[in-house]
């Protein structure tokens, strides 16, 4: 699209170039703040590109701006805009009804939550926010529409749409949604003024939806309430749970990074980085999984990590601007009553949903495809029928005043001719446009392929599979480093459970291959703990493959340099502790493993493993000690642990808690 908008800018400048308007200035510093944070934070690769997971780097919001600018300047009228959004809600509904059938079928296309659909996105909380954005769609359709057919269709698609946003049990998207139909209820008492029996039928609607609300919550505790996808989860929260929560940690966690970097934050997609400087090992209560976060689940306190007090003042500046130009034109009776409170309603909502969960790939593009229109329709001649710009100045003034009621016969219309253009500017063009598909989409894609090939070849015929995943290595792309990471963690995981069936000489091959590979990474992340950790991985089993120490030493110096970076992170000192021990450098250890039940007496991992440590050098009056200072603290071990725990107790039993290492 880029390509051929330059192409039309030549053609007429004038009748195609952005102009200066209110949410087109806040866009364009939105794209400055996200550049200048990125070459300023702590990781600029990462922000530039970051991860094949998200994809949302400086170079993909380029070209999210870049969609909003071809919009804004190519889409002139209601008559445009009905049609874009017409096929966005039709495309969107195909998303919706999988994720329909998937509430029947939960396991269609690779979903991994019974509970929740997850449709083509793969993610249940996409799903939601696009379900949000077309029942608002669909909406303003709905009631702008005069053709009974397509008000039909619009009004199922818009049922279609509230039912995915539903079945996503996504409660950001719920609570957006009703804040959003607040808004648009208020909005419409408002810019309805002149008719009082349909303020009065809003007003009634409000009432009851506040009564329906109340009731609701009430009764939150029942078993049919709790049952309502997404609904009950809603109603069930309250500001007791979310403080308890890993996501408050998270939040707290955002604001302490501001305070560290507070202009120009850490840099987009870095708050990877922050999150383990200032770990807090409160989060290993709620299991592995909440302590690896690379986005602080609310869009407020990420950007204000990761871009400073300049981002969240520019992505708020958006929202305040959007609503105030709807607003302020709407009051001017220059926009349309339906856009300004369905518009600014919408917008609120995605603000609203984004507060518990974050932009993504899905959402910039209903987003900025909003934003566009309300920069478009929200001017003064917006409902105006678009101007060829072919024809004459005559015919151009008279569909003007045909667009206008013909209230403006003499209304004075500018008129741009077109410039030709030649083959050659054309051949230019295209040539730049495809070498830039190639090198940034054709590249990419056939490096992941020839990625997923290597993991495949590994797992099957990991002797075979050095040579793929040499040239996999070895192929460019953007992402390298993720495709590193993928090969070096698929290579450990194989190699840990069949060094012995593919041979030392060829193990060791696979080995260094991932290991030399990760340091790269390590070189371009030197933050990046997830890389230590795989490296450590790598490190113990090459020591176990070859028995040569040096393994082991150069882990040891790898896991200790991930401490600094983390320095209260659990899993880094549980797994240096045992190259510690490894090492026979048992002091070092215990006093590690000391400390992480001194920064959380909650953690059950902690006091086994130190326990085993214990009894392991002999001091089974220390393990004793452990275990005993365990139960007084009511801690509760499970399944594996309490196995362990019962093996210590036995061997202190037999031996005596006098025994002592030699």
């Amino acid at each position: 699209m880029a390509g051929a908008y330059i192409l039309l800018l030549v053609i007429n400048w004038n009748e195609y170039r952005p102009r200066l308007t209110p949410l087109n200035i806040l866009l364009s510093l939105f794209l400055l703040s996200f550049a200048i944070s990125t070459f300023t934070g702590v990781d600029p690769y990462h922000s530039f590109w970051d991860n094949h997971e998200r994809m949302l780097g400086l170079f993909t919001i380029a070209h999210y701006v870049a969609y909003y600018f071809v919009c804004s300047s190519v889409f002139k009228n209601w008559a445009d805009w009905r049609l874009a959004m017409r096929i966005f809600l039709y495309a969107g509904s195909i998303a919706m009804f999988i994720g329909l059938l998937q509430v029947f079928n939960p396991g269609l296309l690779l979903n991994q939550n019974p509970e929740r659909i997850a449709s083509t996105l793969g993610n249940p909380i996409y799903v939601g926010g696009y379900g949000l954005f077309l029942a608002f769609v669909a909406f303003l359709l709905f009631i702008r529409e005069k053709n009974v057919w397509w008000r039909a269709s619009d009004g199922i698609l818009g049922v279609l749409a509230v039912l995915g946003m539903f079945f996503s049990g996504t409660r950001g998207s719920m609570l957006g949604f009703a804040a959003g139909l607040a808004v648009a209820v208020v909005g419409y008492t408002i810019v309805l003024r002149q008719y009082p029996k349909t303020r009065k039928v809003l007003l009634a609607i409000m009432g009851v939806g506040i009564i329906t609300v109340s009731i609701m919550y009430y009764y939150r505790s029942a078993d049919f309430v709790k049952k309502i996808p997404a609904l009950g989860r809603t109603l069930n929260t309250s500001l007791s749970d979310v403080k308890a929560s890993p996501r408050w940690i998270a939040w707290s966690i955002a604001v302490q990074s501001w305070k560290e970097k507070p202009v120009f934050g850490w840099g987009p997609n870095n708050y990877f980085y922050a999150f383990n400087q200032h770990y807090n090992p409160k989060s290993l209560e709620f299991g592995y999984g909440e302590t690896w976060f690379d986005n602080a689940h609310n869009i407020i306190m990420n950007t204000l990590a990761v871009q400073g007090s300049f981002g969240i003042l520019v992505y708020l500046g958006i929202f305040a601007v959007g609503i105030v130009v709807l607003w302020k034109n709407g009051y001017l009776r220059q926009t349309n009553p339906h856009l300004v409170a369905v518009g600014g309603a919408f917008l609120v909502a995605h603000i609203v949903q984004n507060i518990t969960v974050f932009e993504n790939p899905t959402s910039y593009l209903y987003f900025m495809f909003w934003l566009s229109m309300v920069n478009v329709l929200s001017g003064a001649k917006a409902e105006q029928p678009a101007l060829a710009v072919n024809k004459s100045k005559e015919q151009n003034q008279k569909t003007a005043a045909q667009g206008l009621g013909g209230q403006s016969k003499k209304m004075e219309v500018k008129f741009y001719p077109d410039r030709p253009i030649g083959a050659g500017l054309i051949s230019i063009t295209a040539i730049l446009v495809v070498i830039a598909l190639f090198l940034f989409n054709v590249q990419p894609a056939r490096a992941n392929k020839m990625t997923l090939r290597t993991l495949r070849q590994l797992s099957t015929n990991p002797a075979l599979g050095v040579t793929t995943m040499r040239e996999a290595l070895m192929f460019n792309s953007p992402h390298i480093d993720d495709i590193r990471s993928d090969i070096a963690r698929s290579a450990s995981q194989i190699l840990n459970s069949g060094y012995q069936q593919i041979g030392k000489e060829r193990s060791k091959e696979i080995l260094d291959l991932a290991y030399d590979n990760l340091m790269k990474n390590l070189n371009l992340h030197p933050l990046d703990i997830r890389t230590h950790l795989t490296i450590s991985q790598l490190g113990q089993l090459g020591f176990i493959i070859t028995n040569d120490p040096s393994y082991l030493f150069n882990a040891e110096k790898t896991m200790e340099d991930a401490l600094r970076i983390s320095p209260r992170r659990q899993q880094i000192i549980y797994n240096l502790a045992a190259l510690k021990m490894q090492l026979n450098k048992a002091s070092e250890a215990t006093t590690m493993m000391e400390q992480t039940i001194n920064d959380n007496p909650k953690i059950s991992e902690s006091y086994w493993r130190l326990a085993y440590i214990y009894r392991s050098t002999g001091q089974n009056s220390k393990a004793k000690e452990i275990l005993d200072r365990a139960q007084s603290n009511n801690i509760v071990f499970y399944g594996q642990e309490e196995a362990i725990v019962n093996d210590i107790r036995k061997a202190i039993s037999s031996t005596g808690t006098s025994a002592h290492a030699h």
